[in-house]
């Protein structure tokens, strides 16, 4: 039985359609793998339909950004992965002109007749089952059923948003079995390092999940990581790769992966079920490394290539991974700074203080990555200098389980302090004034303090 959330899908899709005969469609999409790819499904629809369209990618709406925002009164203005946090910003935007939002964070609740709200949680939905590329590909179905050849590029999305965690609940679900009944996409067991193709060693000295810390960005580590482990390097005259691989060694890797972490990772984390594009050429099937290809070439202020990527221009693909190195190399740059001393541990949380040293483009992956390499129970707090909005950024993420809304405490904190939150649970995100940094640490460590204490 269709669900009162899809209902609403399907009407707000038919009303699309007569929309884009009469007005000037601008899109605003969030510049990280669910927003971008959100964009291409949207963009690829828009193209079927013969119509114009003008896109942008932002890292963020909040205040400082809604200057980039264009738009004419007769326009559709769409946003991706981003505005239902933001409603009180859009508010003159909405009462001049039509704005539809696909969305799948915590929402304003707001209704206007130029509004067209896409958001599983206004309707009681677990936002966990849904990414932004997921939404976007149904309301895509509904516009027009033949769009369900963007199914593949809708879970490369979901991964990227780290939803295939709970990929076979719900719409991932969903998604998942008519991808894999139509021939897009085949699941296997496996480690869960991408790059099938590459050398191993590489694989291992980059793999930013599972992480291993001692080793990360260091090649020379990696290939002593799998001598010790009794694994050669070179398959012949070429290198190994993980396709090489017997059972056998895949399994000593996985233990020496457990070892070298001192049992901080589960064998579940490092070897699962790998995704496969079986309508991509080869260098992209790997859904986990195409949607790390499309963040890395954001991130590194390239968005455009990662846009042409999920259209399917390969073109630009040589020149993606370029960007993909970039990334790798920045990341071990701020790996390297964390572990000399730009990390404060409070009683109730963890704080990367990255200052103007990590780009604030990649403090949400380093968070993420600390988290993951700590396996500690305490939140985990990135901030890094915002040259655009001369503010901090703040990234917010926490293990799951542990019962704190990250979204509330930074919404919370920031309001005190003069700056704007949004997100999830448990993963959340903040722009604060610069001088009010310290001030925001003690503020966070204090509410997560009185949280604990009511449970």
């Amino acid at each position: 039985m269709i669900s009162l959330f899809l209902n609403e899908v399907e009407r707000i899709a038919h009303i699309f359609k007569e929309l884009i005969k009469k007005k000037h469609v601008r899109i605003y999409a969030q510049y990280d793998t669910d927003g971008i790819t959100s964009a291409s499904i949207i963009a690829k629809v828009l193209l079927r339909e013969g119509c114009n369209f003008e896109l942008r990618i932002l890292k963020q709406l909040n205040s400082k950004t809604l200057k980039d925002v264009v738009y004419r009164e007769n326009d559709l203005l769409i946003f991706l992965d981003m505005g239902s946090g933001q409603i009180n910003l859009l508010k003159d935007i909405i009462e001049k002109t039509t704005v539809l939002i696909i969305d799948h964070h915590e929402p304003i609740k707001y209704e206007h007749p130029n509004l067209l709200h896409i958001n599983p949680l206004l309707f009681g939905e677990d936002p966990e089952k849904y990414s932004t590329s997921l939404l976007t590909f149904i309301f895509a179905k509904f516009v027009d059923p033949k769009n369900i050849d963007q199914i593949d590029i809708a879970i490369v999305g979901a991964i990227g948003d780290r939803r295939e965690e709970g990929i076979k609940v719900g719409a991932i679900g969903e998604v998942l079995e008519e991808a894999k009944a139509m021939g897009f996409l085949n699941v296997s067991k496996d480690l869960k390092f991408f790059g099938f193709d590459k050398p191993l060693f590489k694989v291992i000295a980059y793999s930013f999940d599972p992480l291993i810390p001692s080793i990360y960005g260091n090649e020379a580590a990696a290939m002593q990581f799998l001598q010790d482990l009794g694994i050669s390097v070179r398959n012949g005259e070429e290198w190994k790769t993980l396709k090489d691989l017997t059972n056998e060694e895949k399994a000593r890797i996985a233990d020496g992966i457990i070892r070298e972490k001192n049992g901080q990772v589960e064998f579940s984390e490092i070897f699962g079920e790998v995704f496969t594009l079986s309508k991509k050429p080869e260098f992209l099937s790997d859904s986990r490394e195409f949607s790390v290809i499309i963040n890395a070439c954001s991130r590194m202020g390239e968005s455009d290539l990662a846009l042409r990527l999920c259209l399917g221009d390969y073109s630009v693909y040589s020149r993606a991974m370029e960007k993909m190195e970039e990334y790798r190399r920045q990341i071990a740059k701020s790996i390297s700074l964390i572990e000399n001393g730009k990390i404060i541990e409070k009683e109730n949380g963890i704080f990367i203080v990255g200052g103007k040293d990590i780009p604030d483009s990649l403090i949400g992956t380093i968070t993420s990555i600390v988290l993951s390499s700590k396996k500690s129970n305490k939140p985990i707090f990135g901030l890094a200098y915002d040259s655009v909005t001369n503010m901090i950024k703040v990234s917010a993420r926490k293990q799951n389980g542990e019962n704190i809304n990250l979204r509330d405490i930074l919404v919370n904190a920031s309001k005190e302090l003069g700056g704007e939150a949004g997100g999830h649970k448990d993963a959340a995100g903040a722009y604060i004034p610069v001088e009010k940094e310290k001030e925001f640490i003690d503020k966070v460590n204090s509410l997560i303090g009185e949280m604990n204490a009511k449970e």
